[in-house]
């Protein structure tokens, strides 16, 4: 049962070639259903996890990875076709690379391993897939333009939050960190 979870991420990072193909031969119902079945992994992966005490350091790494790949090359084909605006994608590679940093700097002082992301990253993940099926549903003319610029904007404002307080909580941890060092000397 412990390696249920990682194979659903798995299945979610091989679904990505297959969702690109269809959307940028604009097979948008395909591409649609597609995504909302690894929308769908993202939650019932962590659920498992969760629920049968089985999180590892690899399902973390492996689902964070499966998130960041599924949304942000989702976002720039969406970006490729003329949907979402470059300013999107921009933003919220550079909060990615920032937490990548990040994590990678607190990994090399602090030895822990597993990733544990905030509330407001979880909201924001949860954001950019329900834009990534609105527009979706845009492309299958099932709902307006005015929605994806409403989620747009949520999507903007939970991606700045989470990146201040990853920014601030890592501040916080290496202040702490070199102090404790100073210290001890």
């Amino acid at each position: 049962m412990n390696y249920i979870p990682n194979i659903i991420s798995g299945i979610r990072i091989l679904l990505i070639p297959v969702f690109i193909f269809f959307l940028l031969n604009s097979n948008y119902i395909l591409s649609l259903y597609i995504f909302i079945f690894m929308g769908f992994s993202d939650a019932l992966d962590g659920f498992i996890a969760r629920q049968f005490k089985c999180e590892s350091i690899l399902g973390s790494y492996l689902d964070a990875i499966a998130d960041k790949a599924m949304v942000n090359i989702s976002f720039c084909c969406l970006y490729f076709i003329h949907i979402l605006p470059y300013y999107l994608i921009l933003l919220v590679l550079l909060r990615d690379i920032c937490i990548f940093l990040g994590i990678l700097r607190h990994d090399r002082y602090i030895k822990t391993h597993k990733i544990k992301p905030i509330f407001i990253s979880k909201l924001n993940t949860f954001l950019q897939i329900l834009l990534v099926i609105t527009c979706l549903l845009f492309l299958n003319s099932m709902v307006s333009i005015y929605l994806i610029e409403d989620i747009i904007n949520a999507v903007i404002l939970t991606t700045f939050f989470s990146l201040f307080e990853y920014v601030y909580s890592y501040r916080y941890i290496f202040q702490n960190k070199i102090i404790r060092y100073s210290s001890n000397l």
